[in-house]
């Protein structure tokens, strides 16, 4: 029995793979939730302004929200960009964070089952989310949101196809 050395630089590169990004409807979803997310921010603003008598703070306050929004639309906008996510020959691999990076791979032979959900907003911009889940937990390990429900049905299969030729 041989135990050859691997060096690093002769390993293969995922950020040289091309990941399949996610459709725009996500995009709009991902704004849409978020300016819903600061509509009761800002009637608060807006109630406190009516409250306090020192409009400086009012307006502070307001200030404060229109920021937050726009910072919250960016992240939301150049998010969207990094995420994608890349199949290869044995594993499945979901990038996603603009400011804080995460990059999920997930062998094939470790994946015991899969699954297609879609709630209410998702089918009304017809998105859908592919959970991934390996043996020996009770939450998925990886979760493929805001995906296109023809693409999700299309993983689901080639995942399940990959799992029974690695079992």
């Amino acid at each position: 029995m041989t135990n050859d050395q691997i060096h690093a630089i002769d390993l293969p590169a995922v950020e040289l793979s091309d990941f399949k990004r996610h459709p725009k409807r996500f995009l709009k979803k991902k704004l849409i939730a978020k300016f819903l997310f600061f509509i009761p921010l800002l009637i608060a603003v807006i109630v406190l302004g009516f409250i306090i008598e020192e409009f400086w703070i009012f307006w502070a306050a307001l200030g404060l929200w229109v920021f937050l929004f726009a910072l919250g639309l960016f992240i939301s906008y150049k998010e969207y960009f990094v995420r994608g996510y890349v199949l290869r020959e044995y594993d499945i691999t979901y990038r996603h964070g603009w400011m804080f990076h995460h990059e999920t791979t997930v062998p094939f032979n470790r994946i015991q089952h899969t699954e297609i959900k879609d709630g209410p907003i998702d089918r009304l911009f017809t998105l859908c989310e592919l959970e991934i889940y390996t043996a020996g937990g009770s939450a998925s390990d990886l979760n493929l949101s805001g995906l296109d429900p023809e693409d999700a049905a299309r993983l689901k299969e080639y995942i399940a196809g990959k799992t029974v030729l690695h079992a």
